[in-house]
C-alpha cells in the first residue's frame, strides 16, 4: 500500500501519532481492514438475505449478488479480492497470512453451503470465477460488454 500512514490521517483528520495509539505497524491496520472486509463480504454472501439459501439456490442467487454492476460499480464497498489481493502480496507475510485465512475460511464456508462430495471445487471454482469476472467487467468500458462479462 502506497500510502503512508502520516497521509492516511491526514485524511482521516486525525495525527500520526494516533495511529500508532492503535495499531503497531501499517501491517496491522490491513490486516484488521481484511478482516472486515471478509466480514462484510459474508455477510454479503452468506449471511445476510441469502441465510435460508443452500445448494445451487444459494449458488444463483450469490453469484448474481456478486456479479451485478451495482457491484461492479462500487469497489470501494465491494468484495476486497480483486482490489486488495495485488496490494497484499506486496505487504509482507502478516496481511498474506490473514488473506489466505480469510480466503480460506470463505471457501469453506461456500462449501458447506453447496453441500455434496465436489462442494469445495465448486466453492473454489466460484470464488475465482467471481472475483476474475469483477476484475474483467471493471476493465470494461462499454455498457453492453459489462453486461455480456457479468451474465457471462
Amino acid at each position: 500500500m502506497a500510502t503512508g500512514v502520516a497521509a492516511a490521517m491526514a485524511e482521516a483528520g486525525l495525527t500520526h501519532g494516533g495511529f500508532y495509539a492503535h495499531f503497531e505497524h501499517k501491517q496491522a491496520l490491513l490486516e484488521d481492514a481484511i478482516g472486515v472486509a471478509f466480514d462484510e463480504a459474508e455477510w454479503f454472501l452468506l449471511d445476510g438475505s441469502l441465510a435460508e439459501l443452500s445448494g445451487d439456490a444459494w449458488l444463483l442467487a450469490a453469484t448474481r449478488r456478486y456479479l451485478s454492476v451495482n457491484h461492479r460499480d462500487a469497489p470501494e464497498r465491494g468484495c476486497a479480492l480483486p482490489t486488495l489481493s495485488p496490494e497484499v502480496a506486496r505487504e509482507g507475510e502478516g496481511p498474506a497470512r490473514v488473506l489466505a485465512e480469510r480466503v480460506e475460511r470463505m471457501i469453506v464456508r461456500f462449501a458447506e453451503r453447496l453441500g455434496g462430495p465436489d462442494a469445495r471445487a465448486r466453492a473454489v471454482a466460484a470464488l475465482a470465477c467471481w472475483v476474475g469476472g469483477l476484475v474483467l467487467a471493471r476493465s470494461v468500458t462499454d455498457p453492453a460488454r459489462v453486461e455480456e462479462v457479468l451474465a457471462a
